[in-house]
């Protein structure tokens, strides 16, 4: 019986089309668990570098707006400290803070309005006018002022007798010495102003210590 020769089996043809199509699927059923791997673990150091990666190359430039709001903060200081810099909010309250306990501060004494010394009648006269400002003219428009006429008014039939403006030949001036004097003798109280209807006449205008209204509009 003759000897059958064999033929050596011819190596099997690979596809690269289907090798390709094999390698992707497999990379897609393994995608998830390893990505799931990483993000299960914060401190691997393949998402710590894909969070930095993405931190970085950030169109929002995150990491700059974050050096910012430190800086602000005062957690941190500007690269360029040779340059004179905006005070930071830690800064800024404890400067309000300052300014708001300051007043709280000073002694009663300090603040009080020291009285003047009322020596001569125009004093006097001046005196009176404050006054009655302060106790007798009800708030119009926000303010407690008397205008020329009422002024004129105050110092001719008002004012206590022994004050009063009679026989006088210029009551214009006299009017004029007194106001002018009041505001001398309380600066923190009187403000004068020209009115806004007429040409020469002058408002006299009081306003309490501290007083927070607006004045002089």
């Amino acid at each position: 019986m003759s000897a059958v020769l064999q033929s050596p089996s011819l190596p099997m043809l690979i596809n690269l089309e289907d090798l390709n199509t094999y390698i992707q699927n497999q990379i897609e059923k393994a995608l998830p668990a390893a990505v799931e791997k990483v993000l299960s673990d914060p401190e691997n150091p393949m998402f710590l570098n894909a969070v930095e990666r993405i931190l970085a190359t950030s169109d929002l430039k995150i990491l700059k707006r974050l050096f910012t709001h430190d800086i602000l903060l005062g957690l941190e200081e500007p690269f360029d400290t040779e340059e004179e810099r905006a005070p930071n909010l830690p800064e800024q309250i404890k400067e309000l803070s300052e300014k708001i306990e300051q007043p709280l501060n000073k002694p009663t004494e300090s603040i009080k309005t020291e009285l003047p010394v009322i020596k001569t009648t125009l004093e006097h006269k001046a005196s009176e006018l404050v006054e009655h400002l302060k106790t007798n003219v009800k708030p119009r428009n926000g303010e407690v002022f008397l205008n020329s006429r009422e002024i004129m008014t105050f110092l001719k039939h008002e004012i206590p007798e022994e004050y009063r403006l009679k026989n006088i030949q210029n009551p214009r001036q006299a009017k004029k010495d007194i106001i002018e004097k009041a505001k001398k003798m309380f600066p923190d109280n009187i403000i004068l102003r020209k009115s806004k209807h007429g040409n020469r006449e002058v408002l006299i205008i009081y306003k309490a210590y501290g007083s927070i209204h607006t004045l002089g509009k």
